[in-house]
């Protein structure tokens, strides 16, 4: 028993590590390609469809498509919509591990590694090594279900075990529900559907289990694959947790109609479809509940967002804070990791000039509150550079490629350049309440020059917050254009600045809180040009 128990355990795990690496390799040679794909997909159904088959098709899991999914909701980077579109396109993508473990390949699994593991030794690139690392998993699944199945092999003859499965020849809705209850448990636990189907297909290679039976244990997978992503919205905002309720309402669609309408066409159909091999009716099931599902669905999606709605009613009288938007969830997927923390060194970005902006309005009128703000904002500022840091380097140690630990490098640079800005913006605000303080004024000639410089700087904040949200290496051309122009605003600025020392118009103490103030927005003007060069080469990846 201890050795049918361990070959069990010991395929299963094989199976589960197999996709892992499947998973981890697959997204180093997408290089974060279906992040990309879900940037695009906007609001056309399709292609958010498109987009979370081809992400599930990399990460082999639909519930970790859907954990993304909520905490790309969450961060504000997708429409409950367009998390629809997606959640229905991951559960069709996490068909295809089924499909693929349904062709039988075990006795050459061992060649699979073989080869795999000569070519990841004598790779010469990083991606064909990754490619190696894709078969290698593919084999390693086939050696877990081998092992899987030799281990049922020894209990399949069993009387008892035999007599139990004889009792759903003959199936009657308890029967159905209560396999599709067994299956939803099981899918819950082990928080993969490609897993559980894996598992089934070995059952069904052994005769563990009837075609009868594969219909509703299907269901309850794809119902049990919806509790990941409910329990991983917890703690997150309203909108998250609706697109975990949606996930749940889509399958619990299909899951109902099946159940109710089409119990027997299903079982016939699949059987006619793949007659005499229960393992490819596994595989088959799965891709065509999903494909229905979706079918049935898709026209009532407006529909789905309403029902999650009434589900997950407003809380009134909730003060809402803006709160970090990273979530560690997402490392699991380097390429949607990075684009959730480029969408929060937008938002980084947003706070530091808003900080700057005031500061400039305290240099106008001397007030103590706009210091006080700007402080107040620099504690979050830096509170969430720290944070984007922090995940960053958590994200470095992950398995990621080249190209992502450049964008890395890149994001960790250029969120130090925006909190710099907000660290002068407390400069200038300090150096403008102390102006006041001490009745400091400064000639009309030197405020035109410095609101002048302000205009300059103000055009700059506006071109890289829109080159930022665009990604438009083109404007951040032009703006590195600008602030070479600056540079000789700033001289004009020092040499009319000397003149009126010379002249006797500037006294030389408010000549230098002047000078300070200015070579505070010098300052700001180089980190701004900094940023642009990294928006450029962020586009070169």
């Amino acid at each position: 028993m201890f050795i049918i128990l361990s070959q069990i355990l010991g395929g299963t795990g094989l199976l589960l590590y197999g996709i892992e690496i499947m998973k981890d390799s697959l997204e180093l040679v997408s290089q974060g390609k279906g992040q990309q794909f879900i940037e695009t997909a906007g609001k056309n159904r399709f292609l958010c469809i498109l987009s979370g088959l081809f992400v599930t098709a990399v990460n082999q899991k639909s519930s970790a498509t859907t954990i993304m999914v909520v905490g790309l909701v969450n961060a504000g980077m997708l429409s409950l919509v367009q998390a629809a579109g997606v959640i229905m396109g991951a559960n069709i993508g996490t068909t295809m591990t089924a499909q693929l473990l349904a062709f039988r390949l075990e006795f050459i699994a061992p060649l699979i590694i073989g080869v795999s593991v000569i070519a990841w030794r004598i790779a010469k690139t990083k991606r064909m090594e990754y490619t190696a690392e894709i078969f290698l998993g593919f084999g390693i699944m086939f050696i877990g279900i081998l092992l899987m199945e030799n281990g049922m092999a020894s209990v399949a003859p069993n009387s008892e075990i035999r007599s139990t499965l004889a009792l759903f020849i003959e199936m009657d809705l308890a029967k159905y529900l209560g396999l599709v209850v067994i299956g939803c448990l099981v899918t819950a636990l082990a928080h993969s559907s490609s897993l559980t189907t894996g598992i089934m297909i070995a059952m069904c290679a052994q005769g563990l289990l009837y075609g009868e039976m594969i219909m509703p244990l299907i269901v309850g997978i794809n119902i049990g694959k919806c509790f990941p992503a409910l329990v991983s919205s917890r703690g997150l905002g309203r909108t998250a947790k609706r697109a975990a309720v949606i996930h749940l309402l889509f399958n619990l669609t299909g899951s109902i109609v099946t159940i109710l309408f089409f119990r027997e066409f299903a079982y016939s159909f699949v059987s006619n479809l793949s007659a005499n091999d229960l393992p490819r009716q596994v595989a088959n099931a799965h891709t065509l509940f999903n494909v229905a599902s979706m079918v049935i669905c898709l026209p009532f999606i407006d529909l789905l967002a309403k029902a999650s709605d009434k589900i997950v009613p407003s809380k009134k009288d909730t003060i809402v804070t803006q709160e970090g938007n990273l979530d560690v969830r997402m490392l699991e997927t380097p390429g949607l990791a990075l684009a959730q923390t480029y969408s929060e060194i937008i938002r980084l970005s947003k706070m530091a000039f808003s900080s700057y902006t005031t500061s400039f309005q305290c240099v106008e009128d001397g007030d103590e509150r706009e210091l006080l703000k700007i402080r107040h904002m620099e504690d979050v500022i830096l509170k969430t550079e720290r944070e984007i840091e922090v995940y960053l380097v958590k994200l470095a140690q992950k398995k990621i490629s080249k190209d992502q630990h450049e964008m890395l490098n890149l994001m960790l640079g250029v969120s130090s350049d925006i909190e710099r800005i907000s660290d002068l913006a407390i400069n200038i605000a300090e150096l403008a309440v102390y102006n006041r303080e001490n009745s400091i004024s400064f000639s009309k000639e030197a405020k035109e020059e410095m609101q002048n410089f302000h205009d300059r700087v103000e055009a700059m904040i506006a071109g890289i917050t829109t080159a930022l949200e665009t990604k438009d290496p083109v404007t951040a051309n032009k703006i590195l254009a600008s602030e070479i122009k600056i540079r000789n605003t700033i001289a004009g600025i020092r040499e009319s600045h000397i003149n009126r020392l010379s002249s006797g118009s500037c006294s030389p103490g408010c000549g230098v809180m002047y000078m300070d103030i200015i070579n505070s927005m010098e300052h700001v003007v180089e980190h701004i040009k900094k940023m642009g060069y990294f928006l450029i080469e962020v586009s070169k990846h």
